[in-house]
């Protein structure tokens, strides 16, 4: 296993559940602009597996939507199932335009994990106190967060 190798499997393996749903959102998104420069090269064949892995990943993230009553899941699982419909027409027509909208649709839930991601990042460090030296006592702490 390479350094890369080692640091990704490192990184997922100690990622929360919203870092991992931020790291599949981001896979799909590079795969669709993988698709694209494929497309663009006549490369049909090979394109159509990464549209599948698209779809796969989009599976996975509707599968891991687990209250699908709450509001907001029942949201992203319709956009997730419309993400589907339109992967189907990638795969199917080879529809640009459709692939378009995914990769964009794609970007914009990257965009907001990525935000939760880090706003999780922040409140777990600003979690984190560390007790001062100088405080014989143990009762104060120091929040060192950025």
């Amino acid at each position: 296993m390479d350094a890369q190798e080692a640091f990704l499997k490192q990184e997922v393996e100690s990622a929360s559940p919203a870092k991992l749903r931020f790291l599949l959102l981001q896979k799909a998104h590079g795969l669709s602009v993988v698709v694209q420069d494929l497309w663009k090269q006549n490369k049909y064949d090979e394109a159509d597996q990464w549209v599948i892995r698209i779809q796969d990943i989009v599976t996975e993230l509707l599968a891991g939507i687990v209250d699908p009553t709450h509001e907001l899941a029942e949201i992203t699982s319709d956009l997730y199932i419309f993400m589907s419909k339109l992967i189907a027409a990638v795969s199917i027509e080879r529809d640009a335009e459709a692939l378009h909208n995914v990769s964009e649709i794609l970007e914009i839930e990257m965009e907001t994990w990525s935000m939760f991601v880090r706003k999780e990042m922040i409140e777990s460090q600003g979690s984190t106190l560390v007790q001062s030296p100088f405080d014989e006592g143990g009762s104060s702490s120091y929040s060192f967060s950025a």
